[in-house]
């Protein structure tokens, strides 16, 4: 990301969300100056380092995840909004609104097949 502006609408959205824990950065090679990461290991496969890129145009479709599922969950389902992929079952929550995020989780994508969720 090399345009000022757009880092600036990254970094504001990780503070107004408050989703700081879910986001890295690298500024190294190809990633500089700076590219901005939502961390998203084990939701997809277990045992899984993984990642999706987040940039200025992503701030959008983060912004409306926060606000369906707030900031606890809200990168998981924006990562799985962007791939249009539910995570695996192991990955939903359980207790206090599991019910919805389960709603919110499956639109995301086809149901998966047992086999492909490690």
């Amino acid at each position: 990301m090399n345009n000022y502006d757009d880092i600036l609408a990254v970094l504001a959205c990780i503070s107004r969300n408050d989703i700081h824990e879910s986001l890295w950065w690298r500024c190294d090679g190809e990633y500089s100056p700076v590219t901005f990461f939502v961390n998203c290991n084990d939701l997809f496969y277990w045992a899984c380092a993984d990642c999706e890129p987040f940039t200025a145009e992503d701030v959008a479709a983060m912004d409306a995840a926060i606000a369906d599922a707030g900031p606890m969950y809200g990168p998981s389902l924006w990562c799985c909004r962007k791939r249009a992929m539910r995570p695996q079952k192991p990955a939903y929550p359980t207790g206090d609104g599991a019910e919805k995020m389960a709603r919110l989780y499956d639109a995301c994508g086809p149901e998966r097949d047992p086999k492909d969720e490690g």
